[in-house]
């Protein structure tokens, strides 16, 4: 499952072991399941939910959004491996939030970058 490419988020829950990642295939899931990314920070209450039910898409593409909102409400909000960051009104940062929203940039930078790829030459006439 693990992607040197990319980015991603892992955990044990429940006795079972996740690697969440966006890829451009669970971007393309997310889009025809009705997720609007160019608005997703109107969506204040949910935005951050549907973020991270489409990072279990890639390797988990059976979960159910009940499913994973029930773990991302038990997750902690900063990793294990980091000390809390706070910002300047003395709040502290939603690490697992930015993670997301790294990992989500990455996928879809590389959606971006495939209109770049391929070896067939063609002109317009």
């Amino acid at each position: 499952m693990k992607n040197s490419k990319r980015s991603t988020i892992e955990f044990d829950y429940n006795g079972r072991h996740y690697e969440l990642m966006f890829t451009a295939n669970s971007l393309k899931k997310m889009e025809k399941a009705g997720v609007k990314f160019a608005k997703l920070d109107e969506a204040i209450f949910t935005a951050q939910e549907t973020i991270f039910w489409g990072a279990f898409l890639a390797n988990y593409p059976s979960i159910t959004r009940k499913e994973t909102n029930e773990i991302y409400r038990a997750l902690k909000r900063t990793a294990e491996d980091m000390e809390a960051q706070y910002d300047e009104d003395g709040n502290e940062v939603d690490a697992l939030a930015e993670a997301l929203g790294a990992m989500l940039n990455e996928a879809v930078d590389e959606l971006s970058a495939r209109g770049n790829e391929g070896n067939v030459s063609w002109k317009m006439t």
